[in-house]
């Protein structure tokens, strides 16, 4: 069944692709103005040092099974912004440096933006106020780090032995790092790029079809595919409007299928069980949502 469904969303895209060529090419040219406008300024140069920093740790094999190890893993991929945790993970699962099971609850806590979107992007640039930036990033991490706490205080996790035989020798961290971090960047720059796309021509397809789209469908399909593109044209249709910094925290926090993909494609590379993953996030949505609603 899901190969078939697959085969059939392929066919779709392709066709849509095939028949509006140019709207195509406006998507992705969207996609590539907010990666490298709205994402890569903000996230390479966190991402180059908290990856230089984890095979840094990594080379010294400067890691613990339990909370240590967690909370380690947690700064990593808070200073780098998403999918630094879960590349992070997937790093340290393949290595056998911590347990699979573990793994698979990080995936879902050790995963935010980079501290310079929320405040730079969200806050100064959509939302006009960086101390407003400044309070999401602390409700955003606040849940998280509860969900730390939960898990190390009530979730038995067991000691795990690394192996030996698949540790990576690492003679250079930061150029190692900074491999890493290509890599990462191409992940989020293809997903980015591809969703944004895919938004294009779905909501220009059923402007087609329907006439005019409301605003909040147009926005709905492009936060559904890709966040910062969400938050984008949200920002330029909604800016003014009494619910938008609600509207804003909402996207961001949904995050967008190209966040998740990332996030699915670097879980699949170790072999981690994505459940706890979504667990986490909706739980997380509900209450960031909500937390956000009271205090902005």
């Amino acid at each position: 069944m899901l190969h078939k469904t697959n085969l059939f969303i392929c066919w779709f895209l392709m066709t849509l692709f095939i028949l509006l060529p140019g709207i195509a090419h406006q998507g992705a040219q969207l996609g590539l103005e907010v990666f490298f406008k709205r994402l890569l300024p903000y996230l390479l140069p966190y991402l180059v040092v908290s990856q230089w920093l984890l095979y840094e740790l990594y080379k010294r094999n400067k890691w613990q099974s339990h909370v240590g190890n967690s909370i380690k893993i947690y700064a990593i991929g808070a200073f780098g912004g998403f999918p630094t945790g879960a590349a992070t993970i997937s790093t340290l699962a393949q290595s056998g440096m911590i347990g699979k099971r573990h793994a698979s609850h990080l995936l879902g806590i050790c995963h935010a933006p980079s501290p310079m979107f929320v405040v730079g992007v969200v806050g100064s640039q959509f939302l006009l106020s960086p101390q407003t930036g400044i309070t999401l990033m602390v409700i955003l991490h606040s849940i998280n780090l509860i969900f730390l706490f939960f898990l190390h205080a009530f979730v038995p996790l067991p000691t795990i032995k690394k192996n030996e035989n698949v540790v990576k020798t690492v003679n250079s961290p930061l150029s190692e790092g900074i491999h890493q971090t290509a890599s990462i960047l191409l992940l989020v720059a293809t997903t980015v790029v591809f969703f944004t796309t895919i938004s294009t021509v779905i909501r220009e397809s059923l402007g087609f079809i329907f006439g005019e789209i409301p605003h909040h469908i147009t926005i709905f399909i492009f936060s559904l595919f890709e966040m910062t593109a969400g938050l984008e044209i949200a920002n330029q249709l909604y800016q003014m409007e009494p619910f938008f910094p609600i509207l804003a925290v909402a996207i961001l926090s949904f995050n967008g299928l190209s966040i998740h993909m990332q996030i699915m494609v670097l879980a699949k590379s170790a072999k981690l069980s994505l459940k706890p993953y979504v667990i986490y996030r909706l739980v997380h949505f509900l209450l960031f949502v909500g937390s956000c609603y009271f205090f902005l």
